[in-house]
């Protein structure tokens, strides 16, 4: 973990949302899932940053290029959209748990990503690493309409399979993107009772919950990564816990910041 002074090279803005470049001049790492916690530098209010997922990092010379993609919800996410090229953005990185790709890096396994809205932006560098790795890959995009696609581009350049559904059914299929999921799970029935797939998901708390009832129910690995409010990031406000499965059914909690943001879908107490 770095808390390091970052500056912006890149930011565009489409709707309410957000693509932010920010280089430094040191190289950085990461591993897909993780995250970020950003304000602008030397800013006050709000006081504390805001967690966002890393969407990509790219060497640029000697240092490194990180990407985010955000939607705008607040003062912190406001104050964001507000920097401008040659700015300074203060980050604390990379935080959090990844995802666990060993079950699909070996075995023939294939994995089947299921993105809601701004939660794809935690899977593209996912589905960058798979695609190195040389794991089949499928993508499931959902948003309230085309604008809400976040990075569609980017992952059909991948050239991976992508479904597409929209809520007002703009682009691809009218509905959730649990629609074209669960359409894929019941055509490829025999597949999915072989244990061929792994589910790897992000987006909102009732799309995660569907897409974990679904897998469940076919007994399909999955990992979720959750998006809750965070202060700090790294577990001392306690202020990002999530309900688990403790021992003897009774019901425990974890810091999503640290324990998280990635979880097996059965790890976690749906409601």
């Amino acid at each position: 973990m770095q808390d390091i002074r970052l500056t912006v090279t890149g930011h565009r803005t489409f709707g309410s949302y957000g693509h932010l470049t920010l280089t430094a001049e040191t190289p950085l790492t990461f591993a897909p899932g993780q995250f970020a916690m950003l304000k602008p530098a030397g800013a006050l209010d709000p006081m504390w940053r805001r967690a966002m997922a890393i969407y990509r990092l790219r060497r640029s010379g000697a240092g490194s290029q990180v990407e985010f993609i955000y939607q705008v919800f607040g003062r912190g996410t406001q104050a964001l959209r507000r920097v401008h090229a040659g700015d300074a953005v203060q980050a604390l990185l990379p935080l959090g748990r990844p995802f666990d790709i060993a079950p699909v890096a070996v075995g023939g396994r294939e994995a089947l990503l299921v993105a809601g809205g701004v939660g794809s932006a935690a899977l593209l560098a996912l589905a960058e690493q798979l695609k190195r790795e040389h794991v089949t890959t499928r993508l499931f995009l959902g948003g309230r309409s085309t604008v809400d696609l976040i990075g569609l581009e980017d992952f059909t350049a991948l050239g991976i399979p992508v479904h597409v559904a929209t809520n007002d059914g703009s682009r691809g299929v009218r509905g959730f993107v649990t629609t074209p999921f669960e359409r894929f799970l019941h055509d490829h029935a025999d597949e999915v009772r072989s244990g061929k797939f792994v589910v790897y998901a992000c987006g909102p708390g009732p799309m995660l919950a569907r897409v974990a009832a679904l897998t469940a129910a076919a007994c399909v690995l999955t990992y979720v990564s959750v998006e809750e409010r965070m202060a700090c990031g790294f577990g001392v406000c306690v202020g990002c816990v999530v309900a688990v499965r403790g021992q003897e059914g009774a019901t425990d909690y974890r810091r999503a910041c640290v324990e998280g943001p990635v979880f097996r879908a059965d790890e976690l107490e749906w409601t």
